[in-house]
């Protein structure tokens, strides 16, 4: 039944289409700014990695630059410009940007939908930022960027896609001209050269420098102390999930651990009262005295407004890093476009 949505499709790649011609005929005109601007984003409508490929950009640039994020604040509950605090309302700014304000606290995280407006408000209250990232901005063609990186997941690669709603693209797949780089993430495998050669020969698209990225996951963290579990070996985990694709974690998980149960929902999920009385209702009747609860850095930081129903349990949230090949000449080429623009 899946092709009826084809006309969908069609009509979804016209509209989109002519939408970029606009832009690229200067027709419709993207404001430019005097500050360097990276734009981390896809083709997709989710699933691969943006967000943590920006903190992967942060703590890069930090070293050198003071750095800025705009984010859009997905299904935040208003549509105001603010800056993101340590102890801002997950509601009000959004999980991702709120996580990345807490991986990062030195580092001005702002939310807004209208980005131009969001780039001129920070230039003007914080004049000593030297370089903006736009989480999830590559469609946001109202303001030019200079350095678009375009994210695509190994298991889904936009090449392979279709436009929405019958595949997943926001547009057509003609839109990887924009970027400047390719990053192919949710790899699981070691990124060595044999690895890479491998996924180059599938990958069709050859006139863009294309990067490799994978997950690399942390120590689990409770979600209310300093506590570090060590391992998972031999726990009973109760795994909650509100992301895109939890795929890969589940798959560390197996390899790691004993998957009791997985309590899956929709990306961005806003937990409520209810959801919380479920997820108790089922760690009660579980018996196994290791087991415990575990979820996403991106899940935990709505999780933590449920303290007092929460506290005092086996929960932990479970951090990741991303690795890059060839780390060096791409933190490099991040530094030059910084510093010469």
């Amino acid at each position: 039944m899946k092709f009826l949505f084809i006309p969908i499709s069609l009509l979804f790649d016209f509209i989109t289409s002519v939408r970029n011609f606009l832009f690229d005929y200067n027709i419709l005109k993207a404001e430019k700014f005097d500050i360097p601007i990276i734009c981390i984003g896809n083709l997709s409508l989710g699933g691969t990695g943006k967000t943590p490929h920006v903190n992967y950009i942060i703590k890069e640039l930090s070293k050198m630059f003071n750095v800025a994020v705009i984010s859009r604040g997905y299904k935040r509950n208003n549509k105001n410009l603010l800056f993101v605090n340590h102890n801002s309302n997950v509601l009000e700014v959004g999980d991702e940007p709120l996580m990345l304000k807490k991986k990062n606290p030195d580092t001005i995280i702002l939310v807004s939908g209208d980005r131009a407006k969001g780039i001129k408000k920070i230039i003007n209250e914080y004049p000593k930022i030297d370089v903006i990232l736009l989480d999830d901005g590559f469609q946001h063609r109202w303001v030019r960027s200079g350095f678009n990186l375009l994210l695509t997941s190994v298991s889904n690669p936009f090449y392979k896609d279709y436009l929405f709603p019958f595949g997943s693209l926001r547009e057509s797949k003609k839109g990887y001209k924009r970027a400047d780089a390719i990053i192919v993430t949710n790899n699981t495998e070691k990124l060595d050269n044999s690895y890479i050669k491998k996924i180059q020969s599938e990958f069709s698209i050859s006139d863009k420098p294309i990067i490799f990225s994978k997950v690399k996951y942390q120590k689990p963290k409770h979600l209310f102390s300093d506590k570090v579990l060590e391992n998972l070996k031999e726990r009973s985990i109760i795994l909650l999930t509100g992301i895109a694709n939890p795929t890969p974690l589940i798959n560390y998980l197996n390899k790691n651990s004993t998957l009791n149960y997985h309590m899956k929902f929709k990306d961005h999920h806003n937990y409520t009262i209810n959801d919380i009385k479920n997820i108790l209702s089922y760690y009660n009747r579980v018996k196994d005295v290791k087991k415990l609860i575990l979820t996403t850095e991106k899940d935990s930081v709505k999780l933590l407004q449920f303290n007092k129903e929460l506290t005092g349990l086996e929960i932990y949230f479970i951090p990741i890093e991303i690795e890059v090949n060839n780390k060096e000449n791409f933190d490099k080429k991040l530094i030059e476009y910084v510093s010469t623009n």
